[in-house]
């Protein structure tokens, strides 16, 4: 074989490489499609409710693997509540961090008193880090993103308490914001969680 037939060979191998590379990224959903920045519906809260803080929390809760501690008070004499729905974002601070998703109604109080109420979320940004208690968030849109609403219907309901089963979802939910989106195996994987008998 000559040499320019030996370079083309080589070139050939090379070229055969990268895109095997990259159909295995894709296929394994470690190649990234961007950076996912909330979008969708404002949610207005409960207006007698002032919001003090909203920052990350190392207690557990059975809603979401990334603990939020929001801390608010009445703008009233008496205590008010309101419900964070499935589908709000909580929209970080510092660029670093991961934006946060709702994939469970989750009932917040504030007293007259500043009051914390401990909810459960989902991170977004694979490749941020994972919020501490020293980040802060704000109250973000309820989200319009397609794959992200057809997690929250599939999730809404289902009991995610299981460690095993929340990070089921919580992949799930950086499939969509961080690669290609669902497949139809993981879209029969959340479907096959269990029911959420507390509601």
């Amino acid at each position: 074989m000559s040499n320019s037939g030996r370079k083309d060979g080589m070139k050939d191998l090379v070229v055969r490489c990268v895109v095997a590379l990259v159909l295995l990224l894709l296929a394994c959903d470690l190649l990234p499609t961007g950076e996912f920045e909330p979008t969708g519906t404002a949610f207005a809260l409960n207006l007698n409710i002032s919001v003090v803080s909203i920052t990350g929390d190392p207690d557990v809760v059975g809603t979401g693997p990334m603990t939020i501690a929001f801390k608010a008070s009445s703008r009233t004499s008496s205590t008010e509540s309101d419900v964070l729905p499935a589908g709000l974002l909580f929209v970080r601070r510092n660029n670093q961090t991961q934006h946060l998703l709702f994939l469970k109604d989750q009932t917040v109080t504030a007293g007259v008193a500043t009051t914390k109420t401990l909810v459960g979320t989902f991170c977004c940004n694979k490749h941020r880090a994972i919020p501490d208690a020293g980040d802060t968030f704000d109250l973000g849109p309820i989200t319009d993103d397609p794959g992200l609403l057809q997690i929250v219907g599939i999730v809404k309901n289902k009991d995610v308490s299981g460690y095993a089963d929340m990070y089921v979802v919580q992949r799930a939910v950086q499939m969509v914001t961080d690669s290609t989106g669902l497949t139809q195996d993981y879209i029969d994987s959340l479907n096959a969680l269990p029911a959420d008998t507390t509601q």
